[in-house]
């Protein structure tokens, strides 16, 4: 835990992580299925940091164009 009780987030506690996609929507407002549109993912399974991160970053990139 860091300052005022906030936990520090620079990095992943496990480089397996993994991130769900419920936990996503939740996060970001989004439903499940635009995320699951938008990133281009098939299913609904864990995505690890890596992944996600390798996924959202194709899709900044194609927005970008």
């Amino acid at each position: 835990m860091g300052t005022l009780g906030l936990k520090d987030t620079g990095k992943p506690e496990s480089s397996e992580t993994g991130v769900s996609l419920g936990s996503l929507a939740e996060l970001t407002g989004f439903p499940i299925d635009y995320i699951k549109r938008e990133l281009l993912l098939d299913s609904e399974k864990d995505l690890s940091v890596e992944e996600l991160r390798e996924k959202v970053l194709a899709y900044l990139n194609s927005a970008a164009v």
